[in-house]
């Protein structure tokens, strides 16, 4: 004889929440529903910003203050400074983070802040001059070649203790006059025009009219005739 399942009963059990002041219409309406071992709990929050001190000077204005006596800082510092007025270090780190954005102080690598207008100013670039140009170094180069890659050049840019930047521009425009043409990833061929201008040649047959004498020791004058005086 098969086993009879057991009979069931559904039942739900609503679980809510509601403020002090709904607490009694909701016990009465779920009662006047008939709904039996109503239950509940008291839920207390600690409303933590209640605490809170409210100050006339912004986080980062009393920030701006001590930046503007202090140089140099770390951040426990403005941290500490913050605590002997009163205030709360998670503003400290707050204001921090405002003046990095507002470009007032910067964090060296050292951990310090530095407020800007204290940094050093940089070293102003030395232009170095040196007896070939970059250009004619490139152009020295590539002379008599038919091909080169930007490697080789870097190599003797490395060698003359030049900077390797400023290849590219004087390729650029090499290949802009024709002199060059790009074949492949830092491949180039050099065009007719490549390298050195080579001198013209003078031309054999004018260079020997120019200086051979006439025959017979008679001057000519300038059609292959004798001149007669």
């Amino acid at each position: 004889m098969a086993k009879k399942d057991p009979e069931t009963i559904d039942r739900y059990q609503i679980v809510a929440e509601c403020s002090m002041e709904q607490m009694g219409f909701v016990l009465a309406a779920l009662t006047n529903m008939g709904l039996q071992n109503i239950g509940y709990k008291l839920i207390t929050d600690v409303l933590r910003y209640k605490d809170r001190k409210a100050h006339e000077v912004t986080a980062t204005d009393f920030a701006t203050e001590y930046v503007k006596a202090h140089p140099r800082f770390k951040s426990a510092e403005l941290v500490a400074h913050f605590k002997a007025a009163g205030r709360e270090d998670g503003s400290a780190y707050y204001a921090i983070k405002k003046l990095i954005e507002a470009n007032l102080v910067r964090k060296n690598a050292d951990d310090e802040l530095i407020r800007v207008e204290a940094l050093p100013a940089p070293e102003p670039k030395e232009k170095r001059h040196y007896e070939v140009a970059n250009k004619d170094l490139i152009a020295n180069a590539i002379q008599g070649r038919k091909q080169f890659t930007v490697a080789e050049l870097r190599a003797l840019f490395t060698k003359e203790g030049r900077p390797e930047k400023s290849i590219s521009p004087i390729l650029t425009k090499m290949a802009h006059s024709k002199q060059i043409k790009l074949t492949g990833s830092g491949q180039y061929v050099v065009l007719a025009k490549g390298g050195k201008p080579k001198p013209k040649a003078v031309k054999k047959k004018a260079a020997a009219a120019a200086t051979a004498p006439a025959s017979n020791g008679a001057m000519t004058n300038g059609s292959g005739e004798a001149a007669h005086g």
